[in-house]
């Protein structure tokens, strides 16, 4: 087991489905006064965020994920239920008199997503000073608090630590010296496509320019799998097939728990994203982001039944 440190949000998620489109309900040219209610069919609440969401995954697939970031008073239901499924909750620092952070999302027939975030606890950096991070063998640079996503890539190099840098819905708070700070000397730099637009609009960097800066260059593309791009190659990767869509909340950080977890074992790059994807199935068939449970040999079986192909697990 790898001891793999996972930084971002930790926050509790209320999920929510409406029975339609959001695009029916959205006037273009009265966007500047827009004024929409969602009837919803379901409401569903459970422990979230980024770095929870990692957590539970990289603990479902049998590594040790130390989660570095801060909660409020009411974590202890979180935390419990992390520990539980295999997180090391020893580092999450509260905060006095503060919420944990919460999320409520609500998602179309489309698995088109509207989301209002309460950062809560958040919004407190973290006390990076007050711990040791040496004995950490990998780490993850999730959407989190900004100021903890600046500081910790320069800790992470300073230590030689490996990591992936995960700008995610964070983007529009970091400047573009803050995502180049990021992207430099990672091990890897993941977003999805749309993300990668809103960083090259920004830092005026395109994917020729980015995977000189990072080893590895890992676009995910939703239903059409996901695109690794290195300085040598390119690999299109198509996407696993879930037996149903329940829920796509939560599927980026499952996939980013399998992709951590296939460069652990130094897979080729081709395998961990497939590996990934297959991750990504389990939370979209279910309602919720921590709520799917999958073992080794589920994994196998998937993994073959997508790819022809036996899984090196």
């Amino acid at each position: 087991m790898s001891r793999i440190l996972v930084s971002g949000s930790l926050a509790y998620d209320r999920n929510m489905d409406f029975p339609g489109l959001f695009q029916e309900h959205i006037i273009p040219e009265k966007t500047h006064s827009i004024n929409v209610s969602f009837f919803v069919n379901t409401v569903r609440e459970s422990s979230g965020g980024t770095a929870g969401n990692i957590a539970y995954n990289l603990g479902l697939l049998g590594e040790t994920p130390v989660i570095v970031a801060t909660a409020g008073s009411d974590f202890g239901p979180c935390g419990s239920w992390l520990t539980a499924h295999g997180a090391d909750i020893s580092l999450v620092q509260k905060i006095p008199g503060e919420k944990t952070a919460f999320a409520t999302i609500i998602t179309d027939e489309k698995n088109n997503q509207i989301t209002a975030f309460y950062a809560g606890a958040m919004k407190t950096p973290y006390r990076f000073q007050d711990v040791m991070l040496e004995d950490m063998d990998f780490a993850l640079i999730g959407a989190g608090n900004p100021i903890d996503m600046r500081t910790l890539p320069e800790i992470l190099r300073a230590l030689k630590i490996p990591f992936i840098f995960d700008p995610g819905q964070q983007i529009p708070a970091l400047s573009s010296d803050d995502i180049k700070n990021g992207i430099n000397g990672s091990r890897v730099f993941i977003v999805n496509d749309y993300e990668l637009a809103l960083i090259e609009k920004k830092t005026l960097w395109n994917e020729t320019e980015i995977v000189k800066h990072t080893d590895i260059l890992v676009v995910t593309k939703g239903g059409d799998g996901s695109e690794i791009k290195t300085q040598k190659e390119t690999l299109g990767v198509p996407a696993a097939k879930p037996a149903q869509v329940s829920d796509p909340t939560g599927a980026g950080d499952a996939y980013r728990a399998g992709f951590i977890v296939g460069l652990s074992k130094n897979w080729p790059l081709e395998t961990c994203g497939k590996f990934a994807g297959v991750v990504a199935c389990y939370t979209i068939e279910t309602y919720g982001t921590q709520t799917h449970m999958f073992t080794g040999v589920d994994l196998k079986k998937r993994y073959k039944e997508n790819f022809g192909e036996e899984l090196p697990l």
